[in-house]
């Protein structure tokens, strides 16, 4: 079983990352892994979530350059187990082409609304934002044998 920690949005220029830090790591506490879906605007905010567990992110137009292994210029595929996720800035036209392969969840931001979507053969999940929306969140993706689930948590 495989606990993730998701996130996106964070946009750490305008709200500054040492304002919400401590919340997203009570949050997170106990995941292996952090997938971050763009908006972050510089890598101080990628620097900060390594200290909690490992980070893969993709970005968005307004982030910094590309720095692999940590941040992809690309959406990206993690294999967590037998579980297959998709980690995109954003759901568009095409989304299920832009990983090249069958995936069971897909992870995405953009937007600021936090939601899971369950009804298809896809877990849709979108963590919202730590910074800049009504509702601040972030969410935790577990994985495991049974399928995957994944739970809004409020910050």
């Amino acid at each position: 079983m495989g606990l993730i920690g998701l996130i996106a949005d964070t946009h750490d220029e305008v709200v500054p990352w040492d304002q919400v830090h401590d919340r997203v790591a009570r949050a997170f506490e106990g995941v292996e892994l952090i997938l971050h879906c763009g908006d972050l605007t510089t890598l101080g905010v990628l620097d900060r979530l390594e200290s909690i567990a490992p980070v893969m992110a993709v970005r968005s137009s307004g982030d910094p350059a590309p720095a692999p292994p940590r941040l992809f210029d690309r959406p990206q595929v993690v294999e967590v187990g037998d579980t297959v996720i998709g980690v995109i800035n954003t759901m568009g036209d095409g989304v299920s082409e832009a990983f090249g392969r069958k995936v069971d969840v897909i992870v995405h931001g953009g937007t600021h609304a936090a939601s899971v979507d369950a009804s298809g053969p896809v877990l849709l999940v979108n963590p919202g934002s730590p910074t800049l929306a009504d509702q601040v969140t972030v969410a935790v993706l577990e994985t495991g044998a049974g399928g995957s689930r994944a739970v809004i948590i409020p910050l």
